[in-house]
């Protein structure tokens, strides 16, 4: 694991007990969606929020640019906020290698 390797302005080291938290509170409902609700201690919250608002910046500048082309998104709120977690982790795991299947 490369622990001080940034990923979105975070240290992998900060990220990693926050993801692994939600990860391990991750619940699949009926309609193949997923639900979590966790509560972090600010040292384990913090970094997982500023990198999280730092995706959703991320994806807000790509959804702007998109208007008016074929690859204008239309999602919600809860959708870019999902879809930031995803990016988030996905972006995470090619540095904390080995760590997801803990």
């Amino acid at each position: 694991m490369k622990l001080n390797e940034l990923v979105y302005g975070e240290s992998v080291e900060a990220l990693t007990p926050g993801i692994l938290t939600i990860g391990d509170n991750l619940k699949p409902a009926k309609d193949g969606s997923v639900h979590c609700s966790v509560r972090l201690e600010p040292e384990r919250g913090n970094p997982l929020r500023r990198a999280l608002l730092r995706v959703e910046a991320e994806l807000l500048r790509e959804d702007a640019d998109a208007v008016g082309t074929l690859h204008e998104s239309q999602r919600t709120y809860e959708e870019r906020a999902a879809d930031a977690f995803v990016r988030l982790v996905q972006a995470w795991a090619v540095y904390s290698s080995g760590r997801l299947e803990n």
